[in-house]
C-alpha cells in the first residue's frame, strides 16, 4: 500500500527548496497528501547570542523572531506555489517550541518522513539547527525516514535501488516500509555482506530466501553476495558504482534523543552518503 501521507521537515536554510520539490514529486507519484512542517530554531542554538546582555538580549530576541517570520512566509510561498504546481493537496505546519516527542509527532502521522542530511561525523554543523542531525527523527518517529542529501534532483525519486541486507529485525522492518520504492524501482540490487558479522541470521545462501520473497512481490531484484568487513563501505561502493537512487536500510542504534549510539554499519553511511537513504528502527 502506498503511503498517502508525507512530512517534509523543512527549516530556514539553503536547502529547503530542494527538499520541498523532492517532497512534492513523491506526493504526486503517489498521490499521497504533503504536509510541511517548517522547525523554527531556537534562539540558544546560536553561539553569538550567548554573549548578549541587557536590552541586546531584547533587540536579538526581535531580530530572531523577525528573521523566523520572514523565512517562515517565504518558505510557505514556496510550499504552496509546488502543491499546486504538482496537483496534490498539501497543510503547512509551524513548529515553534516543539523538541523531542512533541516535535516526532508531526512524522508519527504520516507514512513518511522526508529530512536533511545529518551532520557528518568529525564535523561541526555549519549552523546549528534543531533537525541538524537527523536521528532524533529516524529514531524516535516509529516511521520510515527518507534523508535527502543537499542538491538532490527531484525527478530521482528511486529508479535504481540499493538494499543492505543482513537477516535482522532492523533490515527485515525497512525492507517492509520501503516497499513502495521498491516495487517502483526498474531495479532493486539487494546486498548481502556474509563477512560482515551480520547482526541477524543468514541463510546457507546469504539473500536467496529475502530476494525471492521481494521478487513474488513483485520487485525485480538482483542478489549481490559481496566480499569485505566493512558492510556500510560496501554498501556506499556499491550505490556509487550503479549510480543509485536510493539505499534503503535498517538503523542500529539506541532510540533515546540525544543519546545515539550507531552500530558501525548505520555510522559508516551516515558520515559518507551522497545517496538517498531511506532508515527506519
Amino acid at each position: 500500500m502506498l503511503p498517502k501521507d508525507i512530512v517534509v521537515f523543512i527549516e530556514a536554510d539553503e536547502e529547503r527548496a530542494g527538499r520541498l520539490a523532492y517532497a512534492a514529486a513523491l506526493a504526486r507519484l503517489w498521490r499521497a497528501h504533503l504536509i510541511a512542517t517548517f522547525v523554527v530554531n531556537r534562539l540558544d542554538l546560536i553561539p553569538s547570542h550567548g554573549f548578549a546582555r541587557g536590552s541586546g538580549v531584547e533587540a536579538m530576541l526581535r531580530l530572531h523572531r523577525t528573521a523566523t517570520q520572514e523565512a517562515a512566509a517565504d518558505t510557505r510561498r514556496l510550499f504552496d506555489h509546488v502543491v499546486a504546481d504538482a496537483g496534490i493537496t498539501g497543510e503547512w505546519r509551524l513548529s515553534d517550541h516543539e523538541s523531542g516527542e512533541a516535535l516526532m509527532l508531526h512524522a508519527r502521522h504520516a507514512g513518511l518522513a522526508i529530512v536533511g542530511p545529518p551532520s557528518r561525523l568529525g564535523q561541526p554543523a555549519r549552523r546549528p539547527q534543531m533537525l541538524s542531525l537527523s536521528e532524533d527523527v529516524i529514531f524516535t518517529s516509529g516511521r520510515p525516514t527518507l534523508l535527502l542529501p543537499a542538491g538532490w534532483p527531484s525527478h530521482r525519486t528511486g529508479r535504481r535501488i540499493i538494499v543492505g541486507w543482513n537477516g535482522s529485525r532492523e533490515a527485515t522492518t525497512a525492507i517492509a516500509l520501503g516497499m513502495p520504492f521498491l516495487t517502483a524501482a526498474d531495479v532493486v540490487h539487494l546486498v548481502v555482506v556474509p563477512e560482515a558479522r551480520p547482526n541477524g541470521w543468514l541463510s546457507a545462501d546469504p539473500g536467496a530466501d529475502m530476494a525471492r520473497h521481494l521478487a513474488r512481490n513483485g520487485v525485480e531484484v538482483v542478489l549481490e553476495q559481496c566480499p569485505g568487513k566493512d558492510a556500510g563501505t560496501v554498501l556506499l561502493e556499491h550505490a556509487r558504482s550503479i549510480d543509485a537512487d536510493l539505499l534503503v536500510m535498517g538503523a542500529y542504534g539506541r532510540p533515546r534523543i540525544s543519546e545515539f549510539v550507531f552500530g558501525g554499519t548505520t555510522r559508516t553511511v551516515l558520515a559518507k552518503a551522497n545517496t538517498p537513504i531511506l532508515l527506519s528502527r
